[in-house]
């Protein structure tokens, strides 16, 4: 009996000693999709996800790892790992395979996918609902996407959906926020491509396994992992990290602190490099990177270090390729009859400076007021966000007074262009045309004597406060370009002229005032501020 008295205190005590690594729960989602039945099969993502659920379950995971899922068995695993993370101290989602960016959407694709346009991508798994799933742990929360091989649906859904409504389809994955106490890692920087390696593992999963089992902060750790990558790949592939977790927390236990002797080696010089290197990238400026630089020249960082400075330093035909689209553009959109919306067609003028689009229309914040706000990207796509404010009368049945909001995809190329509505239940296609800038030589206060010899009573815009005895006046300067545009439309409905001339003169009109400083209207003109 004392025997086994002795051996229980024992077990007790092995118990208790345990490393505190080892108590909390952690779950953990491995998915690796490598044989598509509809486009080229990935050599990878099985081993990556049989290796990557060994090594977590090293460090204390209890993985979930799942291998080639089609549709129906994705959606079900998922929602089965969304149950696990309830609860749970840590929650970690891995995945590697095909995935692709719509309308700034991330998706994972299963491996019996067909996606022909933006109705198949229902069919897929979204990113962001992933994340959603990720936030029920408590302390920690975990999303590694091993996923940005170049999308194999891409040409068939610029046939039917980019070329036809406006909507370009990027390369790579847009970036999330991530939401505190979360850590997202992508195998490469958002709208670039990752490679499939040529060994056993991708070259983001064979830095993942060399350093999961770091015993670092997992700050550090997610660090250090991209910073592998980045060597393995020669630079090619710079992995985007997104870092909300401000707390400590040791997958694999605190290193242990040698105690210092007379016999000791000097200090390790880049012992502070992982500390200095997460402020500068909370920092995000060129300064902090380049003192990273001068602090730490040969430590772990030092050529994501290189990597950002060259980033923030972007040479000026990159500049030019920003500002490539600024002007005033003319946007006619038309929307489909779709109950209870009617069909309906519009147009306003757009202006874009210093590659960012923003425009406003109606008294912001009141009802019927628009806004709209976007960066328009240098190979042209944009995805524009639209806030409103709703007024009268509303096909929705929605207060007079609370705010919607909606984005447009757009693609531009030279001076024109197209767009489509997105997330909203309203389909409407918009075309865009650039103005070209006005001639330096002409005289602002001289109406075009090209446009005067031309005479289409139906056509003409007078307001009728500026008639006098049949002719026109010259209006005085001062009034913006959107008081002109009232003027117009005033003088659409009074003189009973075309039926569509108050949104499509009217508009024309103004863009030229945007660009010009001046309104030519036949009716009268002008010169005015150039601003809405």
């Amino acid at each position: 009996m004392r025997l086994l008295h002795c051996l229980a205190l024992c077990l007790l005590s092995l118990a208790l000693s345990a490393p505190d690594a080892k108590a909390d729960k952690r779950v953990a989602l491995v998915i690796g999709n490598g044989a598509y039945r509809n486009v080229p099969t990935l050599a990878n993502p099985t081993n990556d996800a049989v290796d990557v659920g060994a090594a977590l379950k090293r460090s204390g995971f209890d993985p979930l790892i799942a291998i080639d899922l089609d549709q129906a068995t994705m959606q079900e695993t998922v929602l089965r790992f969304a149950r696990e993370a309830r609860g749970a101290d840590v929650a970690l989602f891995y995945y590697s395979g095909h995935a692709l960016q719509f309308a700034g959407v991330n998706y994972l694709v299963p491996v019996d996918a067909v996606v022909r346009d933006e109705v198949d991508l229902r069919r897929l798994v979204r990113a962001d609902e992933i994340l959603a799933d990720l936030q029920q742990a408590k302390n920690l929360r975990i999303l590694v996407l091993d996923a940005c091989r170049d999308n194999p649906f891409a040409d068939e859904l610029r046939r039917n959906v980019g070329q036809g409504r406006g909507v370009t389809v990027a390369r790579g994955l847009a970036k999330m926020e991530s939401p505190e106490g979360t850590i997202i890692s992508y195998a490469t920087q958002a709208g670039r491509t990752a490679d499939d390696g040529n060994g056993r593992n991708s070259p983001y999963t064979s830095a993942f396994l060399e350093h999961i089992r770091d015993r670092d902060n997992i700050n550090t750790v997610f660090q250090i992992i991209s910073a592998g990558v980045y060597q393995r790949t020669k630079g090619s592939q710079v992995p985007e990290l997104s870092l909300s977790f401000f707390g400590e927390f040791y997958l694999n236990g605190k290193p242990e602190t040698a105690a210092l002797s007379p016999a000791a080696p000097q200090a390790d010089p880049c012992a502070d490099a992982g500390d200095h290197w997460r402020s500068a990238e909370a920092l995000g400026t060129l300064a902090a990177f380049k003192d990273h630089l001068v602090r730490f020249p040969t430590c772990t960082f030092v050529d994501l270090a290189k990597s950002r400075i060259a980033a923030l330093t972007k040479p000026a035909d990159d500049v030019k390729r920003t500002t490539a689209f600024d002007g005033t553009w003319i946007g006619k959109e038309t929307c489909e009859s779709r109950p209870p919306f009617a069909e309906g067609y519009y147009q306003y003028a757009l202006r874009i400076k210093d590659g960012v689009l923003q425009a406003a229309f109606g008294d912001e914040g009141k009802p019927g007021s628009t806004i709209y706000d976007g960066k328009i990207e240098t190979d042209g796509s944009a995805s524009i966000t639209v806030k409103g404010v709703i007024g009268e009368n509303d096909p929705l049945r929605r207060l007079a007074g609370s705010s919607y909001q909606y984005k447009i995809a757009l693609a531009l190329k030279d001076s024109s262009g197209t767009g489509v509505r997105t997330e909203t239940a309203r389909p409407c296609r918009m075309e865009l045309s650039k103005l070209a800038p006005q001639s330096p030589g002409a005289n602002p206060g001289q109406a075009d004597p090209k446009r005067a010899t031309k005479r289409d009573d139906k056509s003409a815009v007078v307001a009728p406060e500026q008639r006098d005895g049949g002719q026109p006046r010259q209006t005085g300067s001062g009034l913006s370009c959107s008081a002109m545009r009232g003027r117009c439309a005033v003088a659409c409905v009074s003189r009973g002229g075309r039926p569509d001339c108050a949104s499509t003169a009217c508009p024309r009109l103004e863009a030229e005032c945007m660009s010009s400083g001046c309104w030519r209207g036949r009716g009268f003109n002008g010169c005015g501020l150039a601003k809405r």
